[in-house]
C-alpha cells in the first residue's frame, strides 16, 4: 500500500514537472521495487519477482514547428485539390460506361475527344491557378484513387502520342505524370 502511495505521489510530481527528465524518478521507483518496505511478499509458497530494468530517459517532446507547418500546408493543398479528383472520377466513370457501349474505335475516339474538350473547358482556369506542388499532389491522388498514373490514364483514353505530349509539357514545368503515391514519400 505504501508503494502505491509513493508511486501516486511520484506520478503527481511528474505531472507538475513535465520538462524535467524523469531519470531520477525512474531510478527511485526501481529502488523501491528492489527493496520492498514490507516482508509480506512471500505468501503460500508464492513470491513476487522483481525485475531490474535498464535506465530509461524520458525527455519532454519539443514543439517542432517545421513539421506542423509542413503538415498544415500539405493538408491545405490536398483539400484544395481533392474536388478536382472527385470531378475527374465522375467524368471517367461516365466515360467508361459510354465507351463500353460503343462498338467502333472511330466512335470511341470521337467520344474521348469530346470528353477531353469537356475536361479542358471545365478545369482550364482553375487548374492553371494550381501551384507545382498542388499539381504533384493531384497526380499522386489520382494514382492513389485509380491505381494507375496520370500518364497511363491519358494513354488509355487518348493514345500514346497525346500521353507523350502531355508528359513532355509536364516535364517542362518540373512535373511528372508518371509519379506514383507511396506513403513514405507523401510530399
Amino acid at each position: 500500500m505504501e508503494i502505491e502511495n509513493l508511486l501516486n505521489e511520484l506520478y503527481l510530481y511528474m505531472l507538475f514537472f513535465s520538462s524535467f527528465k524523469y531519470t531520477l524518478i525512474i531510478w527511485i521507483v526501481n529502488l523501491l521495487l528492489i527493496f520492498p518496505q514490507n516482508n509480506n511478499e512471500i505468501s503460500n509458497c508464492d513470491s513476487i519477482k522483481n525485475i531490474i530494468l535498464n535506465e530509461v530517459t524520458i525527455a519532454s517532446s519539443r514543439f517542432n514547428i517545421d513539421s506542423k507547418v509542413n503538415y498544415y500546408l500539405l493538408r491545405y493543398r490536398v483539400l484544395k485539390v481533392y474536388p478536382f479528383l472527385d470531378s475527374i472520377q465522375k467524368i471517367l466513370n461516365d466515360a467508361d460506361m459510354v465507351i463500353e457501349s460503343l462498338d467502333k474505335k472511330k466512335f470511341t475516339r470521337r467520344y474521348t475527344r469530346k470528353v477531353q474538350k469537356k475536361i479542358i473547358n471545365q478545369f482550364s482556369t482553375s487548374i492553371s491557378n494550381l501551384t507545382r506542388k498542388e499539381g504533384v499532389i493531384l497526380s499522386k491522388l489520382v494514382y492513389r484513387e485509380f491505381d494507375t498514373t496520370v500518364y497511363d490514364l491519358i494513354y488509355q483514353y487518348r493514345g500514346g502520342l497525346q500521353a507523350f505530349l502531355w508528359y513532355k509539357i509536364s516535364k517542362i514545368y518540373d512535373g511528372d505524370l508518371k509519379i506514383i503515391f507511396s506513403p513514405s514519400d507523401n510530399v
